[in-house]
């Protein structure tokens, strides 16, 4: 399982981390809740564990976020020093799955990670729809029509990306910085290798509904026509 844990207190994010890779769980961590906004349509996870109190966004903004954008069906599980009942209350019914008030014990947080992924297992959704366009995270396949589109691991990052932020203005140093992740050896022409090769691939030419289109000197922006 792939756990996010968004938490700005470094000893108890490594502490649960621990625990949570001792248990056989990929683990990544960030301190303020931009950085996790930034990271999830790359590297989606399975559940995210969120601290309440944080910088600049809190952790209840953050679920707020999550329920209503394409993420909606991600497990939370709120660890806070938080305990007060209306705070167990509101938190639920902002849409947390579960909610653990610190300091909180290895035993207790690895069960109740290990039953909420099983749940959510059972239901989970697998496939995005952009018409015509489907997505199937968990294979990295996209089907246009009915047919599938041979696309890189790359590529597909990368249009899964697109898709989930249409109309958004993504600079090419953000897209080489996250998904070929900091490689110096690696200029932003591969991006624009990428694109092109991916604007054919998937006719995002404006013939289909959707057309990814380049912006001078900052980027590349996916859009609906």
């Amino acid at each position: 399982m792939k756990v996010f844990i968004l938490e700005d207190d470094l000893d108890q994010a490594e502490l649960v981390k621990h625990w949570l890779e001792e248990a056989g769980h990929q683990c990544q961590h960030f301190i303020n809740g931009r950085d996790f906004i930034e990271k999830i349509p790359f590297e989606q996870p399975d559940l995210l564990i969120l601290d309440w109190n944080l910088p600049g966004i809190s952790g209840l903004e953050i679920l707020n976020w999550i329920r209503s954008s394409d993420y909606n069906d991600l497990p939370v599980i709120f660890a806070t020093t938080r305990g007060q009942d209306e705070d167990l209350v509101n938190a639920l019914d902002q849409g947390a799955d579960d909610y653990l008030v610190k300091p909180i014990k290895e035993i207790e947080l690895i069960a109740r990670a290990n039953a909420l992924h099983r749940r959510h297992n059972q239901t989970a959704k697998t496939e995005l729809i952009f018409d015509p366009y489907t997505f199937n995270s968990k294979e990295d396949k996209v089907t246009f029509e009915d047919e599938e589109v041979k696309l890189t691991s790359k590529e597909f990052q990368l249009a899964y990306y697109f898709f989930n932020n249409p109309d958004r203005l993504i600079a090419r140093d953000y897209l080489l910085e996250t998904i070929w992740t900091k490689n110096s050896s690696i200029s932003t022409r591969t991006v624009d290798t990428h694109i092109s090769r991916l604007r054919k691939k998937l006719k995002l030419d404006g013939t289909t509904g959707w057309k990814l289109t380049s912006v001078y000197h900052k980027g590349y922006r996916l859009i609906k026509v």
